[in-house]
């Protein structure tokens, strides 16, 4: 699972803000970020993986910017090299790649993405 997790840290932390666990933000984070879930499906097998950007704005247009920069990231599908492997991720292709959700705080704005995660690993 290390190198799952490491691959994963190293893709999410290349769009120029930091990248975190989704449970695991530090108290003085302060957005934009980039939050997503650790999941290492079983070899062979897929899993759903969800990963979020978060800014604060009373604008959607840098977070679509964002947004825009990790859809053509991922293109058709991406893989991640590992020491003995391959981590792939894919966008879902039965349900919206990203959408922008509702905050209580009309100043957080959050872009939800579903994606399909594959990995090979040792």
């Amino acid at each position: 699972m290390t190198e799952t997790a490491t691959a994963l840290y190293d893709f999410f932390s290349g769009f120029g803000i930091p990248a975190y666990l989704q449970d695991n933000i530090p108290d003085n984070a302060q957005m934009p970020y980039i939050t997503y879930e650790l999941i290492e499906p079983e070899p062979l097998a897929t899993a759903l993986l969800n990963a979020s950007v978060w800014y604060r704005d009373t604008s959607v247009m840098a977070i679509c910017a964002k947004a825009d920069e990790i859809k053509a990231a991922i293109g058709n599908g991406v893989s991640l090299p590992t020491p003995s492997g391959v981590v792939h991720l894919f966008r879902e292709k039965n349900s919206p790649f990203g959408r922008i959700m509702n905050d209580p705080n009309r100043e957080t704005k959050r872009a939800l993405f579903a994606l399909l995660i594959h990995a090979n690993t040792d």
